[in-house]
């Protein structure tokens, strides 16, 4: 395997799996989860395999494209076995791995048992929502209870501050060196987004991260070279 990338945080993570699928689709790669996914779309995958054993997604591997497999809960599909993650572990060129759910808010904090990064994890994107700006945390950051004083007063707006601290507090549950997590603060889709992640950015480089500012449905090109190191 080359690489196995996590995708955690919240704002656009599985667009940015999506993005990767098809910028990597040269390659086998395994599309799957430590959460919960829907499963990929026809045209984002070469084959799908709900619960596949260790023997179909390894010879599924075997040849070039995008396979997105899990164990079907549901609408949605979860994690494979050990047995079998491990065999798409070794078939696979590239893994792409959504670690991380958000019930489809912008931002998150997280329980001591989130994210749930795979062992083999090499390359960790963290995706934070810049459609939360100026919004309550209340109703933008799954779990913001967790942080006291937005728990106190989850109408307190969200600026540059709390998008640090929701990328800060990411970071620090993703254990691995700083040269291979990357920030992406997505959903920049006007001036007023755009300068807000320049600011978050700029003060997450300071502390030594990879950091961009963008929006991904727009323009997608740079995500897979700069999350591999490019």
């Amino acid at each position: 395997m080359k690489a196995c990338i996590a995708v955690i945080g919240a704002g656009g993570k599985t667009t940015a799996v999506r993005s990767l699928a098809h910028r990597l689709s040269g390659f086998p790669v395994l599309w799957t989860t430590t959460t919960h996914i829907y499963p990929a779309s026809p045209e984002d995958c070469r084959l799908r395999l709900a619960n596949p054993t260790a023997a179909q997604l390894t010879a599924a591997l075997a040849l070039p494209g995008v396979v997105c497999a899990g164990v079907p809960a549901g609408e949605k599909w979860t994690a494979l076995s050990p047995e079998v993650f491990a065999a798409g572990c070794r078939g696979a060129d590239y893994l792409l791995c959504e670690a991380d759910g958000a019930h489809r808010l912008p931002l998150k904090l997280h329980r001591p048992d989130e994210p749930v990064l795979p062992a083999e994890t090499t390359h960790c994107l963290v995706v934070l929502g810049l459609s939360s700006l100026g919004r309550p945390v209340g109703e933008v950051v799954h779990r913001y209870a967790l942080h006291p004083a937005w728990a106190a007063n989850p109408a307190a707006p969200v600026g540059v501050a709390e998008l640090c601290f929701c990328a800060e507090e990411t970071i620090a549950r993703c254990n691995l060196p700083k040269e291979n997590i990357r920030l992406l603060f997505n959903q920049a889709d006007d001036e007023r987004h755009i300068e807000a992640g320049r600011q978050a950015a700029a003060a997450l480089a300071r502390q030594g991260f990879a950091c961009r500012v963008g929006a991904l449905p727009k323009d997608d090109a740079f995500l897979a070279p700069w999350v591999l190191g490019g």
